[in-house]
């Protein structure tokens, strides 16, 4: 395989063109770098063209491309590809070989989990985390997800990726009309970081944040600590009429329910908007408890819902959080038929509680 047009504006956009040989932000010295993030043989001083820069990364590709084939003998995607490529030229080939992600794809764990765990563990340099690692580990992280996600080994169009990595780092090629790439690229917003003093009561707030950030990202002026207290003008986070008439005061058309189906939620996320939901997360799946619980659907397949949990990482079958942190909410994949028995709670089948956004300013 080679590496596609959009893996190596990916690789670009975070290397950056350097025609003049500097040293290495991690550790204040070698290896030296020039070009486009190429090291062998720079030395302090050394200055290049933009042609000779190009040459050094066509060769670093050939050397990187050969050694993921070499490395990964599994049937990969042209984006799962080109993010590996992008992870190695920027980490080595010895790095990848000896990496918990290389062991975990070959036992054919699923992979966007891998990805999404994984790769954002590469941010590190002497010094500590750098913030420009953690930015192109997520967008390595999103193209190989959604990669992986859009089809069987093949890289079907993409929305844009990253939604940490920044406007325009990488170049979205056009979706197909009608079709929707699941998971939706919608941002994660954390509820326990929370500056507000309600981090563990606002996952109402988190989640409504983040579906109608992917809708209008120019109605929300910040994150889920800037939603909350946009809500707090109309009510208490955790009150349906103040979630609404804050959406509404916003510019968006929604409406709360309490009489969800399941083909409701399969509807929206049809139409490419995200579905925040409220279950109970407590007690196991077959007599679930709890005051109530919301996530955001973000997509799903035959099996599985994919969802964003503002609080962590769920125990659909025995229920509570087993893992809390920061980035476990991200991108899960909780079974349709538990996720259900905690959302359809009287047997009915259309007694789920959603919010529908209908549309909002841009649309």
């Amino acid at each position: 395989m080679r590496t596609s047009d959009h893996g190596i504006s990916l690789i670009k956009s975070h290397e950056k063109l350097r025609l003049e040989a500097y040293s290495d932000p991690g550790t204040g010295g070698e290896p030296w770098t020039i070009g486009y993030g190429h090291t062998g043989g720079v030395r302090p001083g050394d200055v290049i063209t933009e042609e000779q820069a190009e040459m050094m990364l066509q060769s670093d590709l050939d050397d990187f491309e050969r050694a993921v084939e070499s490395l990964l003998p599994i049937e990969l995607s042209q984006s799962e590809f080109d993010a590996l490529v992008s992870f190695t030229l920027n980490v080595g080939a010895y790095s990848l070989e000896t990496s918990t992600l290389r062991k975990r794809l070959l036992a054919d764990e699923p992979r966007c989990w891998v990805y999404q765990k994984e790769l954002p563990r590469w941010n590190k340099g002497r010094s500590g985390v750098l913030q420009g690692l953690v930015k192109r580990r997520q967008a390595e992280a999103d193209l190989a997800c959604l990669g992986y996600l859009s089809g069987p080994f093949e890289a079907t169009a993409e929305p844009a990726l990253g939604y940490l990595s920044g406007p325009s780092e990488v170049i979205a090629e056009p979706v197909e009309e009608d079709v929707v790439a699941f998971p939706l690229d919608v941002p994660y917003f954390y509820q326990r970081d929370s500056k507000t003093g309600h981090g563990e009561r606002m996952c109402f707030s988190s989640a409504m944040a983040m579906a109608l950030d992917y809708v209008d990202p120019d109605a929300i002026a910040g994150d889920d600590d800037w939603y909350i207290n946009h809500v707090f003008k109309y009510g208490d986070t955790v009150s349906s009429a103040a979630q609404m008439a804050a959406a509404e005061s916003l510019g968006f058309d929604v409406e709360f329910h309490t009489d969800g189906t399941e083909q409701h939620l399969l509807d929206q996320l049809d139409k490419g908007i995200p579905a925040p939901v409220g279950v109970l997360h407590k007690g196991s799946v077959w007599h679930p408890t709890g005051g109530g619980h919301w996530i955001t659907l973000i997509g799903y397949d035959e099996k599985y819902f994919h969802v964003h949990d503002p609080f962590g990482e769920l125990d659909v079958i025995y229920g509570g959080y087993t893992k809390a942190g920061p980035a476990d909410g991200r991108f899960q994949k909780y079974t349709r038929e538990n996720l259900m028995k905690r959302w359809l709670i009287n047997g009915s089948g259309a007694d789920g509680w959603w919010t529908e956004i209908k549309s909002g300013n841009k649309w």
